[in-house]
């Protein structure tokens, strides 16, 4: 028996469950509760063992009979039908594909939860078809080398867009992957609004909702841009852009390593963090809010490889951040890398701070 919420699974020595993925599901059940009503029909469209549905019929305001959980997988679905019915819950469960789902159902939805192993490129444009007019979307990716550049030509095939693979390909990963729904939104005359986003563990999650309207499909399109990386130096940039200019670094005059199409928005909205902090407790709460301490601007900076190639011994990053604020500018640490900070500081300033902090630690003045 596997708890987790209100749920209980029985049934699931045949059927995919993956314990790690508990702070997703937490995350996701406090999202939905502060999106949804109990007319808000729901579709759980990977949903192997059901406990997602499960818990989203049992501990939201989304009543079970508005619940469609979907299984291509024969194993799954008898799985997850047993566990609906140990957990008592009356949600409907089908034995198909999202394809053949997509193109059969009457039904549209206001939230979908996209939950496969691997990537999206494959079903997205069928999800997108069933969803309502300003209906949201919740997709996971687990193909994270492919979006962080270990499998490259991957990447230029199932998301049309260039990866990076540094310490930037985390945040990276992330915005190809929204750049990605957007494109594939834009074809149904829609434009996103990205809610939430996260790294952890093997996984990306992205919590979108869909505007229905060309003119927001096109504000979303003018969203997508490309980020510059100096290879020599580990200074970046970025543009908002169709085509990507030729960049060389102002600091060193390398040619800079070019990547996208990629989401250059933003990746939380405060008020839906504000909202699902109060369903929240325990690790989920204590992630929420570190969300809600990162500065929402694209990328970071990794001290320890800014340090390594300043040629200088490692400095805290917390101290960073303190005293970049201190001297007036916004700063963070980012749960997409560790050790890296998110600042409006100009790299100069930055690496001022650090060659500060390195002759106060020698002088033992800190």
């Amino acid at each position: 028996m596997y708890s987790e919420g209100r749920a209980r699974i029985k049934h699931y020595t045949k059927a995919f469950l993956n314990p790690n993925a508990a702070l997703s599901r937490d995350l996701s059940v406090a999202f939905v509760k502060s999106v949804a009503d109990r007319k808000t029909r729901l579709l759980d469209s990977t949903a192997a063992t059901g406990i997602r549905g499960i818990r989203y019929a049992l501990e939201t305001q989304v009543q079970a009979r508005n619940i469609t959980l979907i299984d291509m997988n024969r194993n799954a679905f008898l799985a997850m039908k047993k566990n609906l019915l140990f957990n008592r819950v009356k949600a409907k469960g089908l034995n198909q594909s999202i394809q053949e789902f997509a193109n059969t159902t009457r039904e549209k939805f206001g939230i979908i939860d996209f939950d496969p192993f691997g990537g999206v490129s494959t079903n997205l444009q069928d999800l997108i078809k069933v969803s309502e007019r300003n209906g949201y979307l919740m997709a996971t990716v687990t193909d994270t080398a492919v979006l962080c550049g270990a499998h490259a030509k991957a990447c230029i095939r199932l998301y049309d867009a260039r990866p990076l693979h540094n310490e930037l390909c985390h945040e990276a990963g992330i915005r190809i992957l929204i750049g990605h729904i957007a494109r594939n939104a834009a074809l149904f005359d829609l434009g996103i609004e990205v809610l939430l986003s996260i790294s952890y563990m093997h996984y990306m999650r992205v919590f979108v909702r869909l505007i229905h309207g060309s003119e927001r499909a096109h504000e979303s399109l003018n969203e997508l841009g490309y980020v510059h990386y100096c290879n020599s130096c580990r200074r970046w940039s970025y543009e908002k852009a169709f085509f990507p200019d030729m960049a060389k670094c102002p600091g060193c005059k390398s040619v800079m390593e070019t990547a996208g199409k990629m989401w250059l928005g933003n990746l939380y909205d405060k008020r839906i963090l504000n909202s699902m902090q109060r369903e929240l407790s325990g690790k989920a709460l204590d992630f929420v809010l570190g969300l809600k301490e990162e500065i929402d601007t694209p990328f970071y900076y990794s001290i320890p490889e800014m340090t390594s190639k300043m040629r200088v011994s490692s400095v805290s990053p917390a101290r960073v951040v303190e005293i970049l604020k201190k001297k007036g500018f916004s700063a963070s640490g980012t749960h997409m890398h560790g050790s890296s900070i998110k600042t409006d500081a100009p790299f100069e300033r930055i690496q001022g701070v650090v060659r500060a902090l390195k002759l106060c630690l020698e002088r033992g003045t800190l």
